[in-house]
């Protein structure tokens, strides 16, 4: 005997639904759990957003090709998104360089 179970299923929530209801999660002040309840939402579907949200947020990292003529130059010339161009040069600090590349990533 076969038993089925007409389970209905959720609407998956679109990237702008999953980053807005991690900002009201943030904004709220409450503990994971309470705010899950509060909304009536799976504390792993809470715990699954803030994970999206913080991959999409992290560096992506890409490969690089670097010419003979680049490598005579002391300097280096960092693309990071669309909007920053970095250029370092020689004898450039490695700890400083972190700090402002984590910034960025933060943005």
């Amino acid at each position: 005997m076969k038993v089925s179970r007409n389970k209905a299923r959720r609407k998956r929530r679109s990237r702008e639904q999953i980053a807005e209801l991690v900002r009201e999660f943030k904004d709220s002040g409450l503990t994971q759990r309470k705010f899950s309840e509060n909304r009536g939402i799976g504390l792993s579907e809470l715990q699954r957003s803030l994970k999206i949200v913080r991959r999409a947020r992290e560096p992506q990292l890409m490969a690089v090709q670097i010419t003979a003529a680049e490598r005579n130059d002391r300097a280096l010339e960092l693309m990071v998104g669309e909007g920053y161009r970095i250029k370092i040069g020689a004898g450039f600090c490695s700890t400083t360089l972190r700090r402002l590349l984590e910034v960025l990533g933060s943005c």
